[in-house]
């Protein structure tokens, strides 16, 4: 009991409020008065703190969710522009072997041409050469071909390079080298509509010069650059004479032109 009462008397209750007559004022509550603690101003707010690390773990969600929707985003464009690019290429590849097709089939067209070109040039230049062979065999002047029957002997009625007679070695040379046929007789050679009468002074290699009496035409011959004849004679044969000869020269009846 006594020690109840010691406590309560040093108990310090809280005054209550009101007049005080003594000082004239009011009384008010007595507050304990504390020393404030001295504020760490480098410690970091638990509230702030608390953001930072919500902003921290935030963050690398972002980051995932914004890549992945990205690339969900990205992906079918990715997967268009890779289809685009590789049927582009497929394209690319079909038209390139169109193109390799295309210039094969030119180059065997071309290598057609040429063989075909080349047959056609061989098959030419053969012709040519079988001319060539058919003019070479043939002489390039009347009188080389004439010559050919020089020496002949005069035999009447035969017409080869061995034996003739006058009409027979011209009609021989004419057939030959101008490829005009004519009678095997001088006088029927003399009345032949295709040829022509030439005057002796307008006389050129080739004309048929003829010779004879009053009463016919018994010999012919085939008149030569230099005023000569080359015919067959009946003593010599086949011989070249000058045209001033006194003893053709008198005989001497006209010439004729058939080429």
């Amino acid at each position: 009991m006594v020690c109840s009462l010691v406590l309560l008397a040093n108990c310090a209750f809280p005054v209550r409020p009101g007049y005080d007559r003594k000082s004239g004022t009011y009384k008010r509550y007595r507050v304990a008065t504390t020393t404030p603690e001295p504020v760490d101003t480098t410690a970091v707010d638990p509230q702030e703190e608390l953001v930072l690390e919500e902003k921290l773990a935030a963050s690398p969600n972002t980051s995932a969710d914004s890549l992945a929707t990205v690339e969900k985003d990205a992906s079918p464009k990715d997967s268009t522009a890779h289809l685009s690019a590789t049927q582009s290429k497929r394209d690319s590849a079909t038209v390139q072997k169109g193109s390799i097709k295309a210039d094969s089939a030119k180059k065997e067209a071309n290598k057609k041409e040429l063989a075909t070109k080349a047959v056609a040039a061989k098959t030419e230049a053969a012709s040519k050469a079988k001319k060539q062979t058919k003019r070479a065999a043939k002489p390039t002047n009347l009188e080389k071909y004439a010559k050919e029957w020089l020496g002949a002997k005069y035999v009447y009625g035969a017409a080869n390079k061995k034996k003739t007679d006058c009409s027979g070695y011209v009609m021989q040379v004419y057939k030959g080298f101008y490829n005009i046929s004519l009678d095997h007789n001088a006088q029927r050679i003399y009345d032949d509509g295709r040829g022509y009468s030439i005057r002796r002074s307008k006389l050129q290699e080739g004309d048929l010069v003829f010779f004879g009496n009053f009463w016919k035409i018994s010999h012919v011959g085939i008149y030569l650059k230099g005023n000569r004849f080359i015919h067959a004679s009946t003593s010599k044969g086949v011989v070249i004479t000058s045209m001033d000869d006194n003893y053709w020269s008198s005989k001497y009846k006209g010439a004729r032109r058939f080429k």
